[in-house]
């Protein structure tokens, strides 16, 4: 399994009205197997897949005086088409 789970942020809301959708992925999948998964989880063929890699930070734990090392992270930005909507990523808004 590949695809992780969907990352919510106010950017990932943002372009998903522009039909980019974006998941945490597992570190050595490739572009071809996050697509054919989203494929067959979704049902919706992706017009391009846009990974990025984020090295893990150190960061300090205060109480102990020990680094902690953050583990590295994988973003994929899934493009469908416009008229293509996932309903259970989409956030909807209403006051």
């Amino acid at each position: 399994m590949s695809l992780k789970k969907p990352l919510i942020s106010e950017k990932a809301i943002y372009t998903q009205s522009l039909g980019k959708y974006t998941f945490v992925v597992d570190i050595n999948a490739s572009k071809g197997q996050i697509a054919s998964e989203f494929t067959k989880v979704f049902g919706i063929i992706p017009l391009a897949v846009n990974t990025i890699k984020i090295k893990g930070k150190i960061k300090t734990n205060w109480k102990n005086r020990r680094p902690i090392n953050k583990s590295d992270v994988k973003k994929a930005i899934i493009t469908v088409g416009k008229d293509k909507k996932i309903d259970m990523l989409t956030l909807k808004n209403e006051k």
